[in-house]
């Protein structure tokens, strides 16, 4: 089981280390192109349509892979299903989108590139639909391929802009270019990779948006504190502490991924073991050997980034930007805490604990918005940054204890050295 659990992380690794590089140049790009006030705009913008983008997703994704995974005869209904659903639910998304940003007055500077920006909810919601049937399938490295072919065009298209001296408006008409693309070629692979029974099978449907309802409200909750400080910092302090804080949020968005990949491939596997409704001996062994690769990447990157972080920002923004540098610095923290909030967050989604973990989020989220309320004003970025990281941490503690009442166990901080030393020796064969 692991070899395949292997393939896939690698595939996502190979994948994500090529997004991740074509992520940077492209950022690079921008930041020069728009400079610090305009990729301040850039930021907001992309934060408003990401975050409408949860509606059109709304948790059916995570839940979407849970179905098909137990339910293997019903997969290509499945499929067929949740694909449609999704593309009705990015429709309600646009309208909201829209009317959201025409409605505050002080963003009618916005209005237009939001309005261009937001087509890319339909070719969001297209290409996410498919990465269902290829988590479900375990087949990840297509998931790969298309996240590279949508980072190249990107950058293309971006290169494109700079060499005409374009605008905001120019760079959001390429990320829907991008992005639309991006999903055209999803539907090829998922096609060639699996039967669908394209439809909208209510039954299943309100099956699985039954189920996505609280998952949905925690992915949003999640998103609107991960994402609200960018917002209220565009009120309280304007673009260019967006420009500031959104390059350094940019790295650590990137840097998190890393605990996104292995999470991804185990789901699956949580998802069975947990289903079985075994003595829960076997669960905990791949808890704590997941736990234990995480500890020594979390290390790795935290250490990394506070070393990095003065050459990273430079290299992404320029000397325009070196502010970006403390800010970067604080939230390496964030990510290093983050990498153990995957493993409990999907932990518990896999393990059908989803209004457990929304009403974690409903406290994080409270927590959060109060406190940059009151610090972004006095501080600025770096409040902001420093909230994340305490957000992070209260997070990972309230999600702990939920683990603990659901299979019986903390991880231990000190089995790592074993778990590594049998991994390499077997090259991942007795996971």
């Amino acid at each position: 089981m692991f070899g395949v659990i292997a393939k896939n992380i690698l595939a996502q690794g190979f994948g994500k280390v090529g997004t991740v590089l074509l992520s940077l140049a492209t950022t690079a790009l921008l930041t020069r192109l728009l400079g610090l006030e305009g990729y301040g705009a850039y930021t907001f913008i992309a934060a408003l349509v990401l975050f409408f983008g949860t509606l059109s997703d709304w948790g059916t994704n995570i839940i979407a892979v849970r179905e098909a995974t137990q339910q293997r005869e019903q997969q290509p209904v499945i499929f067929g299903s949740i694909i449609t659903f999704r593309l009705l639910l990015s429709v309600v998304a646009f309208i909201a989108l829209n009317l959201v940003i025409r409605i505050n007055p002080g963003w009618s500077n916005f209005v237009l590139a939001t309005t261009v920006a937001s087509f890319i909810l339909f070719a969001l919601s297209l290409k996410t639909s498919f990465t269902i049937i290829f988590h479900t399938l375990l087949k990840l490295e297509k998931s790969a391929i298309v996240e590279v072919f949508s980072s190249v065009l990107f950058l293309g298209l971006v290169f494109l802009s700079f060499l005409s001296k374009g605008d905001l408006v120019s760079v959001m008409a390429a990320w829907f270019v991008a992005t639309m693309a991006a999903g055209a070629l999803a539907l090829i692979l998922a096609v060639r990779a699996a039967r669908i029974v394209w439809g909208l099978d209510t039954k299943k449907i309100g099956r699985i948006f039954k189920e996505a309802l609280p998952t949905g409200a925690l992915f949003f909750v999640f998103y609107i504190y991960n994402r609200v400080d960018t917002v209220i910092l565009e009120h309280f302090q304007g673009s260019a502490a967006v420009g500031t804080y959104g390059l350094a949020y940019r790295v650590h968005d990137n840097l998190v991924l890393g605990a996104a990949f292995l999470m991804n491939a185990v789901f699956p596997l949580f998802s069975k073991k947990f289903a079985g409704f075994a003595p829960f001996t076997s669960l905990r062994t791949y808890y704590q050997k997941v736990f234990d690769i995480l500890l020594i990447a979390a290390v790795l990157v935290l250490i990394s980034t506070f070393l990095f972080a003065p050459l990273v920002v430079r290299i992404l923004g320029g000397d325009q930007f070196y502010q970006s540098i403390g800010v970067l610095r604080i939230l390496a923290l964030g990510t290093f805490f983050a990498y153990f909030n995957h493993l409990t967050g999907y932990s518990l989604i896999a393990f059908g604990k989803q209004r457990i973990s929304l009403l974690i989020a409903v406290l994080a989220l409270s927590f959060n918005v109060l406190a940059n309320f009151i610090f972004i004003p006095l501080y600025s970025y770096s409040a902001a940054a420093i909230i994340t990281v305490a957000t992070e941490v209260l997070v990972l503690l309230l999600s702990s204890i939920a683990i603990w009442k659901t299979i019986g166990m903390f991880p231990s901080l000190f089995s790592f050295p074993k778990t590594w030393v049998v991994l390499l020796r077997s090259r991942g064969k007795s996971f």
